[in-house]
């Protein structure tokens, strides 16, 4: 809401769900505290998810998890805005707090969001690995490599039958000739 004028959009026909994305949505209204309304998700009947942006002087967390997950942080960190940023943010370097979060069941919703200054202005940027299967004529390579091992240990004569063939024959004792 902006200056005291609220905005709603109703679906043309009734009890036809909402569908697609949402464009990003800016919300400005007079209050003492940096909040993020919350309370009218408590009437979804479908798992919410909130991806929140949080631009201020300083890395900001929410106070409580909501009766949703608890919120991961995604980025935290000092930024220069620009483009659209900078329109919202101004020209000199804020902090940007990315904040996932989220409700599996909406109906434990307990109010709103009020974000508060963290403890500290930690910096925090996830990395993600990714890694491949290695594959060789698109067969694994871990089979290939298993199968080859497998065929050179059924075709390689085991050490004792090498070392048996190696080994010199001793010629028979020598039977000593009746008495007679």
């Amino acid at each position: 809401m902006n200056g005291g004028r609220g905005w709603a959009w109703l679906p043309a026909a009734a009890h036809h769900p909402l569908t697609g994305t949402l464009e990003p949505l800016r919300l400005s209204f007079a209050s003492d505290r940096l909040v993020y309304p919350m309370r009218l998700s408590r009437l979804a009947k479908t798992p919410q998810s909130l991806g929140l942006y949080v631009l201020a002087p300083h890395r900001m967390e929410p106070r409580s998890a909501l009766g949703g997950t608890e919120p991961e942080v995604l980025f935290a960190g000092r930024i220069t805005p620009v483009g659209a940023l900078r329109e919202l943010g101004g020209t000199r370097r804020t902090f940007l707090t990315a904040l996932d979060q989220t409700f599996p069941q909406p109906r434990r919703i307990t109010g709103d969001h009020e974000l508060v200054r963290a403890a500290e202005d930690t910096p925090f940027q996830r990395i993600t690995y990714t890694s491949a299967l290695l594959r060789v004529g698109g067969i694994p390579a871990w089979v290939l490599t298993v199968a080859g091992t497998l065929l050179l240990l059924a075709g390689a004569p085991t050490p004792v039958l090498v070392l048996r063939r190696r080994r010199p024959v001793s010629p028979p004792r020598p039977v000593p000739p009746p008495l007679t």
